[in-house]
């Protein structure tokens, strides 16, 4: 079995009644009701992605609202609130009327204030309809990072329901006004690389929270060229290392990243019992063809295939460690 560990329903969001919803809300309008979508108009922004699952033979996918919609810089606490719940009911029924191909993730009202109790509250009610685990943007400032590291006890309440209801927490970041930080190209990655890093400073999460989990997106950021730097790093500064974060069980990163080279130095810099499948399909750069390959470079399955890796580690990056990281998601499954 297959499954894709990241995915967003991008043209979801990008529906023109859900995004009329999001820019009144911004204009102060706040409207009175949510926008009304037909099944067959929910079915219909999801066809090219179960097309290229279909063309991948992939069988299974968790999908969340589009990243960049999260901009948790942006709103007041209430509007963000219904906006995730907006976005998280979308999700669902994608999900609901495809059985077996998706399981949600859910976004969550985030604001740059830190409304952590409010956000545990919203988690247990989406945990409660089925959702497997939640995008956390680290920043929460547009790119400006400004705030305190997530990792601090404001976010207390978000990590104490995350163990509770035994869902990952999917460290991703959204939409940047900072033009130094194309939120694709940089923002992204910059929260990839923050956020495994802040893990590593707040050795005491781990302690207070041991059973807490933590994925890293894009292979982790910079950690397949960069573990060695942070190991020596993690020695001079007495945090914790990169090996300890990960040999714990805490900390798993994905396979989004996007050619062979890239994908060998994921499987030799990380422990494979890490490294859960992904390809945001179809959300980064759709239609872009590698030149190496011939082939769509989101394509990632291709260089899961390609390489050495034995039939049972594939088995394993494929499907078995996401069953193990996101065990809410067996009663999405089809046997």
């Amino acid at each position: 079995m297959i499954v894709d560990s990241h995915q967003h329903f991008v043209r979801l969001a990008r529906h023109p009644d859900v995004e009329g919803f999001r820019e009144a809300q911004l204009a102060g309008k706040n409207p009175d009701s949510l926008p009304q979508l037909s099944d067959a108009d929910v079915n219909k922004n999801l066809q090219a992605v179960l097309s290229l699952m279909t063309q991948r033979n992939i069988d299974m996918a968790f999908a969340s609202p589009r990243a960049k919609a999260m901009a948790t810089h942006d709103g007041t606490v209430e509007q963000n609130g219904l906006w995730a719940d907006l976005n998280n009911s979308l999700v669902l029924r994608s999900c609901q009327l495809n059985p077996g191909k998706f399981a949600p993730v859910g976004m969550l009202g985030q604001h740059q204030s830190c409304p952590s109790d409010r956000i545990a509250k919203q988690m247990e009610k989406w945990a409660n309809e089925g959702f497997v685990g939640f995008n956390l943007d680290p920043d929460g400032t547009g790119g400006r990072w400004t705030n305190q590291p997530f990792t601090g006890k404001q976010n207390y309440p978000v990590f104490e329901a995350a163990q509770a209801l035994d869902v990952p927490l999917v460290i991703h970041g959204s939409e940047s006004i900072n033009k130094n930080f194309p939120h694709t190209a940089v923002q992204y990655l910059v929260a990839d690389i923050t956020g495994f890093v802040q893990l590593m400073m707040a050795k005491q999460l781990f302690i207070d929270f041991p059973r807490l989990r933590f994925l890293i997106p894009h292979g982790g950021g910079a950690l397949p060229c960069q573990i060695g730097r942070w190991r020596a790093i993690a020695k001079f500064y007495d945090w914790a290392s990169p090996d300890q974060i990960l040999g714990s069980g805490n900390v798993f990163v994905d396979t989004c990243v996007y050619n062979h080279l890239n994908m060998k130095m994921l499987f030799d810099a990380v422990p494979l019992d890490n490294i859960l499948f992904g390809s945001e399909c179809d959300g980064a750069f759709p239609g872009i063809v590698n030149e190496e390959t011939g082939d769509h470079v989101d394509n990632t399955r291709r260089y899961v295939d390609d390489s050495s890796l034995s039939s049972t580690d594939k088995a394993r990056v494929f499907s078995g460690n996401a069953a193990r990281v996101y065990p809410r998601a067996s009663r999405w499954i089809k046997a």
